[in-house]
């Protein structure tokens, strides 16, 4: 005659980290066995077992802590963008991450000006790859409040005095994918790049006088707008590079679009080796996770 044995384990614990102080989770697992006639399972293989359930239950308990305390991190600190991660967790974004010790001395209005006029430059490079027609800033919809911020902004700042259109022409790609949202699981950060292409060498343009350029290999390019850091920068390609579904990347530039040349942009930065600031990026990551124990 057959014979069950019904195991039961709980955990229960303090979260006093979350956006409310604390968070009491109980966790609880139950486990029947169904023992056939002759079989046995010993006192010892019953705790084990018990144990094992336990285990199960503590790290429901962790990762829930995890979340919680993300959670309060984004609410503390707007600066800090997220992106939603695996079971709930969220990642910092790789900008976030190179700038963990960043402080900023720019008035914040100031950085929202400067912040617009990027993310308007950067939605009519997209629209001009995708499409082949370039749109002014006036007849794209999706960034009307950045368009208001930048004109009602007492910097001044313009919108045609840098010139993709005139980059494309001397350093011509061929995209792959456009403005795609990257997550790297196992360091637990995401991002958006800009631009995964290839230069092919059939079409080498102007990208025959730059230094170590890769031809027909998958490429990540990124619109910068401001002031180059060069280390920081690549260091921010190099983490894309190694996000979920890039792993066939090689190489990493920047597409420098400045009014400080007439023309509009700056020979633009490449280099050819995609793991060349991946160690650098990762004692950044290490030492966001110290600061902000994420």
């Amino acid at each position: 005659m057959n014979r069950t044995i019904e195991i039961t384990a709980d955990f229960s614990g303090v979260i006093p980290n979350g956006s409310f102080e604390n968070i009491r989770p109980l966790y609880g697992l139950k486990e029947i066995i169904t023992l056939a006639e002759g079989e046995t399972m010993d006192d010892a293989e019953i705790v084990a077992r018990q144990k094992e359930l336990q285990n199960l239950n503590y790290q429901q308990f962790k990762h829930q802590a995890e979340i919680t305390y993300s959670e309060r991190i984004a609410k503390e600190y707007s600066s800090i963008r997220f992106y939603d991660g695996k079971d709930g967790r969220k990642y910092p974004s790789v900008t976030s991450v190179i700038s963990w010790d960043s402080s900023f001395t720019m008035p914040a209005d100031q950085l929202a000006q400067y912040a617009s006029r990027g993310t308007i430059v950067h939605k009519q490079v997209e629209i001009f790859l995708t499409t082949g027609e370039w749109k002014e800033p006036d007849d794209i919809l999706e960034i009307y409040s950045d368009l208001v911020i930048v004109k009602q902004g007492a910097l001044g700042l313009l919108l045609d005095d840098v010139d993709f259109r005139a980059f494309f022409k001397d350093y011509p790609f061929k995209v792959i994918s456009l403005e795609n949202e990257c997550l790297n699981h196992e360091w637990q950060y995401g991002g958006r790049l800009d631009i995964k292409c290839v230069i092919e060498s059939a079409n080498k343009g102007k990208w025959a006088k730059i230094d170590g350029v890769k031809y027909d290999v998958p490429t990540i390019l990124d619109i910068k707008t401001g002031v180059i850091d060069k280390v920081k920068h690549l260091k921010q390609q190099t983490a894309y590079a190694k996000a979920e579904g890039n792993e066939d990347v090689e190489q990493i530039g920047l597409i420098p679009l400045t009014n400080k040349n007439q023309c509009g942009f700056s020979a633009p930065v490449i280099e050819p080796s995609a793991d060349k600031y991946w160690t650098m990026f990762l004692r950044d990551r290490e030492n966001f996770r110290k600061r902000y124990g994420l």
